[in-house]
């Protein structure tokens, strides 16, 4: 990027070569979500940080260059895909530390991670709300009805009263604020 006012073909092609590692072996063949590496103990405060945080640098950074219109698509998904990994994966280090892999997924884990379906949800409806952005919005759809979904199939299943209650209770909240949302900010 330094060297991108001078010469940007140059610099977008390392750009692209420095991603395609990242890709492959972090996100692809040794994430941390399921082969075996330990990434820190302290939570965020870790590798999992730098990782995702520079691999997701260079893809928000080619956005200053002219892409055609299904690159520019392909960079949002992968933004999306980035933020939902990294989002992920720092759930799983805050339950069970270092070790992603180690370990059960528990009731508190299966929970939470509806919980960050439904967060994850709402903020890429605020972002394609701000801005005008359809494949956010989609995104978010998705996240939403696949949290409806886990807390019906999955989630609903492992509790019992008050707690199927509530968490029924909170799926219900989160579905009535996104269509708020949808209503009051979209035409």
């Amino acid at each position: 990027f330094a060297i991108s006012p001078r010469t940007p073909r140059v610099a977008h092609a390392l750009a692209a070569a420095s991603l395609a590692p990242f890709l492959w072996f972090t996100a692809g063949l040794h994430t941390p979500l399921w082969a075996e590496q330990a990434v820190g103990a302290w939570p965020v405060a870790n590798l999992l940080l730098p990782a995702y945080a520079l691999a997701y640098a260079i893809v928000w950074i080619a956005g200053r260059v002219a892409l055609p219109p299904l690159a520019n698509r392909a960079r949002g998904w992968l933004r999306m895909a980035l933020i939902a990994l990294f989002a992920f994966s720092t759930l799983r280090q805050l339950i069970h530390g270092s070790i992603l892999t180690s370990g059960y997924v528990g009731q508190a884990e299966d929970i939470a991670r509806s919980a960050l379906l439904i967060a994850l949800g709402i903020g890429f409806l605020r972002y394609g709300i701000t801005r005008a952005a359809q494949d956010w919005r989609i995104a978010s759809l998705i996240l939403m009805l696949a949290a409806a979904a886990k807390v019906f199939l999955s989630d609903a299943a492992g509790l019992d009263g008050l707690m199927r209650i509530a968490s029924f209770a909170a799926l219900g909240f989160s579905l009535i604020g996104i269509g708020w949302l949808y209503a009051r900010y979209l035409p």
